[in-house]
């Protein structure tokens, strides 16, 4: 079907308007390229944007607005013509397949103006087929035209790159693959839920060939005439449905163990992909991380699910949601090389669950609460003035603490106070002394190893940030955390409060910091011991100097 329904002119081309226009203005004006390299994720169109060239640079009656007349000896001879060439890099990858190619691209071609050789898959062609095509790419003869395809636009030498013109194609959304898919079934005469177009939509990732191809089997499985439904697209597919994975958050929500086992033991037992479906559930969970902060940035497939996505929008706090997107995505990469998965996906669902507590919602209290509240009280929850960042803390009173026990509203704390407190010369001062102790001879050469791939990245007056660069590295700054904390110690005249962070979070966190300041926002220093007590100057948003002296000057881009 996807054949069937290719495009023949860049008016049915769809989502891809800024390269066909660029493509087409190009040849109504006669200024065509010898040489174009297309990349984008599969499906998104690419080959057929050049077979839509071929046949337009050959069309002898071509019209206005760039349609081939379809009546003329080339169109009518397009698909059997030897003026288009197309050739697969995957298993022509060799140089002397590239040699044959630059001995024939002299031959003048049969119908049309132009002879057009489309190579799909060109990052697969080996380093000598490259160089072997390189000459020809810079001066071929006037009547070839190269289009290069590829999905890994990285693995193309420069040299080839620099000889032809980049367009890249992007995955399609989800209304232009589900309107492309209401035009076909009603081309074909199909009745189907606009819902099934949609998760069609979103199980082809963006791909208007995976959604074409899906939508076939779908009708081929159920039936023209039969009614058809969600289960029957999920079943033929292998994917679990978003029902049964809400069925699952509250399965973690009311702890029921044993239900999490029967969910995991379906999933094995009637072979789903357990990659794609974790990949599924942490769409799940974007969205309803989306919704809880006022975010409304829905994808489609979940607009008749607000109700009770918003139910666990109010039973999950912000940081359970953005921790278990991370959790998930270790996860998948344990999963890859391990014999155990199922034990492993089990694991993950109880542990996530036992993990989850009532006391992990947000829960916002007035500044009139927060100063009736004695020191001593349980309550494990703040909000600060209207103006400052609004973060769920656990009361904690003891600062020594191993490093594996730090709670995560601790661990925002820090996060927090060493923004609040951040200056340069902090973190010059600090950094000084920092190389001094990584460079000493006095220290185990484990602990030495450790500490070297370590980056600081913020220094407040007592909090430090350092930056972990590999999962790995967390776990054994986990294991020899005393002897990293000691080293510190004894560096400096004062005892720092330090917290690790990888490199996702603290993406995540500088582009807070950044939001947060750019809206107006103050980070105002808390005391770890006594939640009431917080102070610090306001950051303002043209205060770029202060800002630039914690992040760097090539992070921030500040609208005057």
């Amino acid at each position: 079907m996807y054949r069937k329904y290719r495009p023949n002119n860049f008016n049915d081309l769809i989502g891809q308007n800024a390269v066909t226009s660029i493509i087409k203005n190009e040849i109504l004006n006669n200024k065509v390229s010898h040489a174009y390299i297309f990349s984008g994720p599969r499906g998104t169109g690419k080959t057929s944007a050049a077979k839509i060239i071929a046949k337009m640079v050959n069309c002898h009656n071509l019209s206005p607005d760039g349609v081939p007349c379809g009546t003329c000896s080339s169109c009518l001879n397009f698909y059997n013509s030897s003026d288009v060439v197309e050739i697969d890099a995957a298993s022509n990858n060799g140089v002397d397949e590239i040699r044959e190619l630059r001995d024939k691209v002299n031959l003048v071609p049969t119908y049309g103006k132009y002879k057009v050789y489309i190579i799909d898959e060109v990052h697969m062609l080996t380093n000598q087929a490259f160089n072997a095509l390189l000459k020809t790419l810079e001066e071929p003869p006037k009547h070839i035209i190269f289009i290069l395809a590829t999905t890994e636009f990285s693995k193309i030498p420069d040299t080839v790159v620099s000889r032809c013109q980049k367009f890249q194609f992007s995955r399609f959304s989800t209304n232009e693959i589900v309107e492309r898919l209401v035009y076909i079934a009603s081309k074909e005469n199909f009745s189907i839920d606009r819902e099934i177009l949609v998760e069609i939509a979103r199980l082809s990732n963006g791909g208007l060939r995976d959604a074409i191809n899906i939508f076939d089997q779908f009708i081929s499985y159920s039936g023209v005439d039969s009614k058809k439904s969600l289960n029957d697209l999920y079943l033929l597919n292998g994917v679990v449905s978003l029902d049964e994975m809400l069925c699952l958050l509250d399965f973690i929500i009311e702890k029921k163990l044993d239900k999490i086992v029967s969910f995991v033991n379906d999933i094995t037992k009637t072979g789903k992909d357990m990659s794609h479906f974790l990949e599924d559930f942490s769409f799940l969970i974007k969205n309803v991380y989306l919704l809880k902060n006022d975010i409304d940035l829905f994808d489609e497939v979940f607009k008749g699910k607000t109700k009770a996505l918003m139910k666990f929008s109010n039973n999950f706090s912000s940081d359970f949601l953005y921790n278990t997107i991370f959790s998930l995505n270790e996860l998948v990469n344990q999963l890859r090389n391990s014999n155990f998965s199922s034990i492993l996906l089990t694991m993950f669902f109880i542990n996530l669950s036992l993990n989850y507590s009532s006391s992990s919602v947000d829960v916002d209290f007035s500044d009139k609460e927060m100063v009736n509240n004695d020191v001593g009280s349980n309550d494990k929850n703040i909000s600060f003035t209207n103006n400052s960042i609004i973060e769920n803390i656990e009361n904690k009173t003891d600062s020594k603490f191993n490093i594996q026990s730090l709670s995560l509203e601790l661990k925002k704390i820090r996060i927090n106070n060493a923004f609040a407190t951040a200056s340069k010369e902090y973190k010059e001062n600090f950094l000084k002394n920092w190389k001094i102790a990584v460079s000493s001879d006095n220290i185990d050469p484990l602990i030495k190893s450790i500490i070297s791939d370590l980056d600081v990245l913020v220094v407040g007056e007592n909090d430090v940030i350092f930056a972990v660069k590999y999962d790995s590295l967390l776990e054994r700054v986990y294991n020899h955390f005393d002897q990293i904390k000691k080293i510190i110690d004894s560096s400096f005249e004062k005892e720092y409060r330090i917290v690790f962070i990888d490199l996702d979070e603290w993406k995540y966190e500088k582009d807070k910091y950044i939001l947060n300041i750019k809206s107006g926002k103050n980070y105002v220093y808390i005391d770890e011991n006594d939640r009431n007590k917080k102070c610090g100057n306001d950051i303002k948003k043209d205060d770029v100097d202060k800002i630039i002296s914690i992040l760097g000057d090539d992070v921030v881009n500040f609208e005057n």
